[in-house]
């Protein structure tokens, strides 16, 4: 009974030990711009070539499906291409890994408000999982990987508002999304661009 009582009591520190480590148990939309910029990774962009890649920590969305889709997740995240030579951040961009169930989906296209409709970039389309469901359904799980290009102008004019964006096809509006404020303030002020 005792050591029962302490494996409980081991277990229970654990957890508020892992619950209060910054990063482990918050969500990065709620995380403040100094932390965000904390955890901005620099990589290299193309192993054995000059040229860095600058990448934000993740932001994650999803939802419930019925049957045995599971959930749909969308994890996205802001990253800049560093110009090997003037060492400036030219290129920016929101990459998204898209998993759901059912129809195969088309992502062409991010709808912003008062702006133009805006074309995404397809670099990978596939089928992970495909079965039939209680002998009467079939149906697949995807996942799909594509990026928006943004400029620094409308980062550093979202970097008080957040920008906020729905993913879309030529006949239906999946999910929405946004880049809290903290979120592209985090990430400017990483990279260099206060």
């Amino acid at each position: 009974m005792i050591k029962s009582i302490i494996r409980s009591l081991r277990f229970t520190a654990l957890l508020v030990v892992v619950m209060g480590v910054p990063g482990c148990s918050r969500n990065v939309r709620d995380q403040s711009a100094d932390a965000i910029a904390q955890s901005v990774r620099r990589v290299s962009s193309t192993p054995g070539k000059a040229g860095l890649t600058w990448i934000a920590p993740e932001l994650h969305t999803s939802h419930y499906r019925t049957l045995f889709y599971g959930y749909d997740t969308v994890d996205y995240r802001l990253a800049a291409n560093e110009n090997a030579k003037t060492r400036a951040n030219d290129n920016f961009l929101v990459f998204f890994d898209a998993r759901y169930g059912g129809d195969s989906r088309h992502y062409e296209f991010a709808k912003m408000p008062g702006a133009p409709i805006r074309e995404l970039s397809d670099h990978q389309h596939d089928a992970e999982r495909c079965q039939i469901f209680n002998s009467l359904i079939s149906s697949c799980l995807y996942r799909d990987r594509f990026s928006l290009v943004l400029s620094l102008r409308e980062l550093e004019r979202a970097r008080d508002t957040g920008l906020q964006f729905s993913l879309a096809s030529k006949t239906r509006d999946f999910e929405r999304l946004d880049l809290p404020p903290n979120y592209i303030k985090g990430f400017l002020n990483a990279i260099g661009n206060r």
